[in-house]
């Protein structure tokens, strides 16, 4: 990212979805958003200040205001579901050094301190576990109480349905999904064999404006 974090780093979205919404090739008037993690946070933010720009978010185990707390900090710290250490790499994207620096900072960072979960927001999807060991479940349920109506799943343990839903069909799209971002890191194309689970994967067109020449995968 441009911008380190802070209370108002979602201005560098704006450019991008206006730069969405003047191209002849793209309908800026359907563009969606996805985040993950820290990515859901941000989603979550965008789905209220730049809920005019977003027909629908999506944030899975994004935070809100509880999992900034230095209670939480201080439980979540190792938590096993981190490949690293998870407070060194949250507090680089903060610009700051050190478990003490990112607890002073990331405070600033709650929506619900901001004001915004109180505003209407674009159609917002919030998914996480219950036992999500990064993120609190009590983030997901303070956000479905303020603001406009939002829709929820809630997984039994943790935030990955493949690990944690018993649903044939969660296990069968988490499964093609990320074989998808698997191919694409791998070769720079989504498409190939079928899954680990067999399951096929569909053809994934690459486009191409015929006007314009442009390519997009």
């Amino acid at each position: 990212s441009p911008v380190l974090g802070s209370p108002d780093a979602e201005r560098q979205y704006t450019p991008v979805f206006e730069w969405v919404r003047a191209q002849p090739d793209l309908d800026g008037s359907r563009i969606a958003e996805m985040g993950s993690s820290f990515g859901g946070y941000w989603a979550t933010k965008l789905a209220h200040t730049h809920r005019d720009y977003l027909t629908a978010v999506v944030s899975w185990g994004g935070g809100a205001h509880y999992g900034f707390q230095p209670d939480w900090v201080a439980r979540s710290q190792y938590a096993d579901s981190y490949l690293m250490d998870l407070i060194p790499t949250r507090a680089y994207m903060l610009g700051v050094t050190g478990y003490d620096a990112y607890v002073a900072r990331v405070g600033a960072l709650s929506l619900l301190d901001q004001g915004v979960l109180d505003q209407p927001s674009a159609p917002l999807l919030l998914v996480n576990g219950k036992d999500d060991r990064q993120t609190p479940i009590a983030d997901l349920y303070l956000v479905l109480e303020h603001g406009s109506p939002k829709a929820a799943r809630v997984f039994p343990d943790t935030s990955s349905p493949e690990l944690s839903s018993k649903n044939p069909a969660d296990i069968k799209l988490a499964d093609i999904v990320s074989q998808y971002w698997v191919n694409f890191a791998k070769a720079g194309d989504p498409n190939g064999p079928s899954t680990s689970l067999g399951a096929r994967l569909a053809a994934w067109p690459r486009f191409k404006n015929k006007a314009t020449g442009r390519r997009m995968e």
